[in-house]
């Protein structure tokens, strides 16, 4: 039977497709709300605002609960709702998502409070990364790298999933997430992963590290930087792929703006053959005054 609405389906389709695999991982820890900005620009004019979505989100039943999270993570990701409002936007949140069996649901609630980034969500956050499905665990780690520094994040779990995991995606959100908090202990757990068997892991591990004053991750940088666009082999990186790579880097230096990163920037300026790359280097460069 076929489904009558093929905009949902479409939507659908890209939303359960496991963010644990692929480049996009590290882009996902910077850029916090891809992962459902992707639907705004098809959200229907409905005139509905957070309250209605609230109410109809308790109102749905099971099977069509998910629908209502997604459309008001995406009205939270595109809309400003006042300060009074989010203390009850945040609780309704916590209740649906303590209430549902159903991951999809669980997931745009966790998003939903991504959009927020406000800490009174943070116990919720944190009790997510404990979730049994990997895209809502995924997705929890990847707001919890977008809280303020200095949250109190859940440290001993976050650990644990480092060491436990086999999922390779999830493992690198896990050290984006580190680095973006810059604890010195949690910080410590990063540099393992500069001499992992597995090349994403290695990459992840040293973009993440430019937040920080090590030097140890230059040479892997260099290794990502000299990676070809025009790679025909299955088995290696894309273009597209490597062009996420190292705008990743690109926008962790702009982040993180350190003089060591001079000479980097302007190699890839000056080098690199996609101009997307070089022209943001240069932009860096000039912003930075490096």
């Amino acid at each position: 039977m076929k489904d009558k609405n093929p905009t949902i389906t479409s939507e659908k389709k890209i939303l359960s497709s496991s963010p644990l695999s692929g480049i996009a991982v590290p882009i996902a820890i910077i850029l916090v709300g891809a992962l459902i900005i992707f639907g705004v620009s098809k959200m229907l004019s409905s005139g509905k605002d957070h309250r209605d979505l609230v109410e109809e989100l308790n109102s749905k039943t099971f099977g069509n609960r998910w629908v209502a999270a997604y459309e008001l993570s995406k009205y939270l990701a595109a809309s400003k709702i006042p300060e009074k409002d989010i203390p009850w936007v945040i609780d309704n949140l916590k209740s649906v998502y303590q209430q549902s069996v159903d991951a999809r649901t669980r997931n745009f609630v966790v998003l939903a409070l991504g959009s927020l980034n406000k800490t009174m969500a943070l116990d919720l956050i944190n009790q997510a990364i404990r979730d049994p499905d990997a895209q809502v665990q995924f997705n929890a780690v990847v707001v919890l790298g977008n809280f303020p520094k200095g949250s109190e994040i859940d440290w001993d779990q976050v650990k644990k999933l480092l060491d436990e995991s086999t999922d390779q995606g999830l493992k690198q959100a896990l050290l984006l997430c580190i680095a973006t908090h810059q604890h010195p202990k949690q910080i410590e757990w990063i540099h393992p992963y500069l001499s992992s068997s597995e090349r994403m892991l290695r990459y992840s591990a040293a973009i993440a590290l430019i937040s920080t004053t090590s030097n140890e991750n230059k040479m892997i940088l260099e290794e990502i930087l000299n990676l070809p666009y025009d790679q025909r082999d299955p088995n290696e990186l894309n273009g597209a792929q490597v062009e996420s790579l190292k705008l990743n880097i690109i926008d962790q230096i702009e982040r993180h703006p350190n003089p060591k990163w001079t000479q980097l920037l302007k190699k890839i300026a000056d080098q690199d053959t996609n101009i997307k790359i070089n022209t943001k280097a240069q932009q860096i460069l000039n912003l930075l005054k490096f």
